[in-house]
């Protein structure tokens, strides 16, 4: 348990920080859904719409260390060669 008045400051804003990375992870993860859902439906188009709309808010997600830059990738490489394989059949 925290002491010192400037340590109970540092646990509140540890946990309001969780709370946005929480919701901002589960924003993506949501954003990750549609695209999977459209992928799913065989929808090409609103598929790639969606794609490009993920793509800055993974990078932004990265940059404020939401999530790891390994993790970005593979999740754009593995909804970009779904979406490929719609186009190819």
């Amino acid at each position: 348990m925290a002491n010192t008045s400037s340590a109970k400051k540092r646990t509140r804003v540890i946990e309001r920080k969780t709370k946005i990375r929480e919701m901002q992870k589960s924003k993506i993860k949501s954003l990750i859904k549609s695209v999977e859902s459209s992928i799913s439906k065989k929808d090409q188009k609103t598929a790639m719409e969606q794609l490009k709309k993920i793509d800055p808010k993974l990078q932004a997600a990265g940059n404020k260390k939401i999530l790891t830059k390994a993790k970005i990738s593979r999740i754009q490489k593995r909804l970009n060669s779904r979406v490929a394989d719609i186009t190819k059949k």
